[in-house]
């Protein structure tokens, strides 16, 4: 069987790990556009920030390729595929397949703004792009975008010593993430080590003569030497949909279960792809490497006739804030829930803060500033659907067997409900 796979990320790595367990003799080949074996995208803010040597943002090696017998062609790019006679494109020549698994990941959201083509732009999706930020000479940064890439990148530039602006557009930072009062707990955070962040302003230009100077915003002027595009990912489609790959309403490739598309003997796996969300159950696009390797594990399965099914994507969100630990997970309260009867509990045990969000007795969403201790216990509630007035009940007439997951539960369910 002769496998291709379009894609060296952990979907992608993971798809072809798992052939090779499972069958021998099968002929693997991966292609990327990218010239590095296999790295972390994790850890990029960590490298940025001094804290991580760039050998160690790798997780596979050269060598590791060569053990698993797997080709690798990295450095050119597929251009197109035709599943009609089975067969990839790229640059110089073209491949034949068997079964292909399109693992293309995302790209960064380009916006509209003046400028974006200057000297000391950046966006912050590849290593490529940590390597020219990290390298780069500057002493004022502007991070445009406030979300979990726009954060940490800011985090990271300011423990290099870079005085730091965090502009959002929105009334709050990681609008999509975290509700109004975590957000302004996370601001706060930022604030206290220096970073300048401003919400509700829209960036309308990036000025200087072939070389970043300055931004231009609705409401101020600001001096920089370097600008960076946080505002988000997406799907990475194109090839997939010039192919004739069906794409979902959200904009991710359409895929089964089993993670194939409507195309025979094609396989999509990681951030392109659009799956059901585990707990809600409705279509989410969850563009984070957990799920991406889970999604990975199903293809290679599916890929080598073994069945396997990929049952939802859990949205995760684990943020480290100058050693703050931010945790967000299922819906927030600003996503304009549905359901009726919602409650939102917010509660402080001790230093670190909860905020959860439950329809009908059943948790829907957590967030938690601090220690993340409960975090799991609140996460195995919402994937199982635990009925939690059930659960807080019991536990107060002592009828419940000792289940240290539902103390856990128990004691982040508290007097300060506010029901909207």
């Amino acid at each position: 069987m002769k496998v291709i796979v379009i894609g060296n990320g952990v979907a992608g790595n993971t798809a072809s790990s798992t052939i090779r367990r499972l069958d021998g003799q099968a002929e693997i080949t991966i292609i990327s556009e990218e010239i590095y074996p296999e790295y972390s995208p994790c850890a990029l803010p960590q490298y940025l920030a001094g804290e991580l040597s760039r050998p160690n943002v790798f997780l596979r090696t050269k060598r590791d390729y060569s053990r698993e017998r797997t080709k690798t062609i990295f450095g050119q790019k597929v251009t197109s595929i035709s599943p009609e006679d089975r067969r990839v494109s790229l640059d110089t020549t073209s491949l034949t397949y068997d079964k292909l698994i399109i693992a293309t990941g995302s790209k960064p959201v380009m916006l509209p703004i003046k400028g974006t083509n200057l000297d000391g732009v950046f966006p912050l999706k590849s290593l490529g792009d940590a390597d020219q930020i990290f390298h780069y000479t500057g002493n004022t940064a502007v991070i445009i975008g406030s979300g979990p890439i726009g954060v940490e990148t800011s985090v990271a530039l300011s423990k290099r010593g870079l005085q730091i602006y965090l502009i959002e557009v929105l009334n709050r930072i990681m609008p999509r993430v975290f509700d109004e009062t975590p957000s302004s707990l996370l601001r706060g955070i930022l604030e206290e080590r220096g970073v300048r962040v401003l919400t509700g302003e829209k960036v309308i230009s990036i000025v200087g003569n072939g070389k970043v100077e300055g931004i231009v915003t609705d409401k101020h002027r600001i001096k920089c030497d370097m600008v960076v595009l946080g505002a988000g990912m997406k799907p990475n489609i194109e090839l997939a949909q010039q192919s004739g790959v069906n794409i979902g309403a959200l904009g991710g490739i359409a895929v089964t279960q089993q993670m194939m598309t409507n195309l025979d003997n094609i396989y999509a796996c990681g951030d392109c792809v659009e799956t059901e969300d585990r707990a809600s159950g409705e279509h989410t696009l969850s563009l984070l490497w957990h799920n991406a390797r889970r999604q990975g594990e199903v293809a290679g399965y599916s890929c080598s006739g073994v069945p396997k099914s990929y049952l939802g994507s859990e949205n995760i969100t684990s943020l480290d804030i100058f050693g703050v630990h931010a945790v967000s997970f299922g819906s927030i309260e600003a996503d304009g829930n549905q359901h009726q009867d919602i409650e939102v509990i917010e509660r402080f045990l001790g230093k670190n803060y909860y905020r959860l969000i439950i329809a009908q007795s059943r948790l829907i969403g957590a967030q938690s500033i601090g220690n993340a201790q409960d975090m799991g216990a609140l996460l195995c509630a919402l994937i199982r659907r635990d009925n939690l007035s059930e659960i807080k009940r019991a536990i107060d007439k002592k009828t419940l067997p000792l289940n240290p997951l539902y103390y856990r539960i128990a004691r982040c369910l508290g007097p300060n409900i506010r029901r909207l």
